[in-house]
């Protein structure tokens, strides 16, 4: 695996990274590690609390996440920028059920309108989609079958997400950055009993949306993000960094941070995903 050049010239390179951080505090050492990374969009997943060595450096969103009852989380959902974040960005559906769903999961699907310094606007998602579906409760006597995946008997947030993105993404000229934790891996559709359970199909179903998958696109291959607290496997990339067509051609690499580091540490059961982009 390749290892990370943690500097770079920065006068010609745009930094995304996407990190699931595992409800980090203030104190945590997770954000030196996230300075030294040097990100110029940071798309963060779980964050308890920034420490001002972050928030000095960086434009910042934070919304908390919502529990499987509804309640909110004691942790959150961000974007961080060095530039400024302009405005808030709605998702919407051809749907009402679904603009309901993304009305409640707003804390978990954060969308900012950003300018990183000496850059164009982009428009930013940070996703963490939870590992439990939507409730079904709420779903009772409403047709979901063209938002359902067909391999999967639930709708989850990464369906409701595709389908704010559908929605949206015809309505702006910008260019798109989707990246977080989606608790979903094409690992799972065979190594779990009774698959497929729609994995491979909600990724499929990003890239007819245009929006390319970095770390697949420039490895090849599937990379594993996420240590399982079980058995210590690390076989599931549950993390995703999402580009559309107008940042593609310029995507210089993609991979996932120090495992050594990060799970030796415990710094957090997953690795960020790091995406540099030429400009």
């Amino acid at each position: 695996m390749e290892i990370l050049e943690i500097i770079l010239p920065r006068s010609r390179v745009m930094r995304i990274v996407t990190w699931n951080v595992r409800r980090a505090t203030a104190k945590s050492p997770v954000w030196t590690m996230l300075l030294e990374i040097a990100p110029d969009i940071a798309l963060l997943q779980e964050v308890g609390e920034f420490p001002q060595e972050v928030t000095s450096k960086f434009d910042v969103r934070l919304e908390q996440a919502i529990g499987k009852t509804g309640r909110v989380q004691k942790f959150g959902t961000a974007v961080l920028v060095r530039g400024k974040i302009t405005e808030e960005l709605r998702l919407i559906s051809e749907h009402d059920w679904v603009n309901h769903e993304l009305d409640l999961f707003s804390g978990n699907l954060v969308g900012c309108k950003v300018i990183p310094e000496d850059q164009s606007p982009k428009n930013v998602i940070s996703v963490y989609s939870p590992a439990w579906p939507v409730d079904k409760s709420r779903l009772s006597n409403v047709d979901v079958s063209s938002v359902k995946l067909n391999d999967s008997p639930d709708v989850w947030v990464t369906e409701i997400l595709w389908s704010g993105l559908k929605g949206a993404m015809p309505l702006s000229g910008d260019q798109w950055i989707v990246g977080g934790d989606f608790n979903s891996s094409e690992t799972f559709d065979y190594l779990w009993k009774g698959g497929p359970h729609g994995n491979r199909e909600i990724l499929d179903r990003m890239d007819v949306l245009g929006l390319k998958e970095c770390l697949r696109a420039y490895n090849g291959e599937l990379i594993p993000t996420f240590k399982n607290a079980s058995n210590g496997e690390i076989i599931h990339q549950l993390d995703h960094l999402f580009i559309s067509e107008g940042l593609s051609s310029s995507l210089e690499r993609c991979i996932v941070g120090d495992a050594s580091r990060i799970f030796g540490e415990s710094l957090s059961d997953h690795l960020p995903v790091i995406g540099d982009f030429a400009y």
